[in-house]
């Protein structure tokens, strides 16, 4: 498994990857809904100290079978949403 944090880090491998799934768990004020961003799915992550109508930024994730082969996190980059379309899947 890849993890790519944008304009921050890349990690590669389950053990070097799973504070990052501790760390979003911690995190009390996200709220999280699946979504699609120019086509791919994705997990559209909400600010829920603020209005829900628009995500804060998203994480595209790429599976093969029922593994989660990649993960690329846009928190640090949320200004790329500006550029996407993106939907909320209900």
């Amino acid at each position: 498994m890849k993890l790519e944090l944008v304009n921050r880090l890349r990690l590669q491998g389950r053990d070097k990857i799973a504070p990052y799934f501790t760390r979003y768990a911690e995190v009390t004020k996200w709220r999280f809904a699946p979504g699609a961003v120019e086509g791919q799915p994705s997990m559209l992550v909400f600010d829920g100290t603020g209005p829900m109508a628009r995500p804060a930024h998203f994480v595209l994730i790429e599976w093969s079978g029922d593994r989660i082969t990649a993960i690329r996190d846009f928190l640090f980059a949320p200004c790329v949403l500006d550029e996407m379309d993106w939907v909320r899947l209900s």
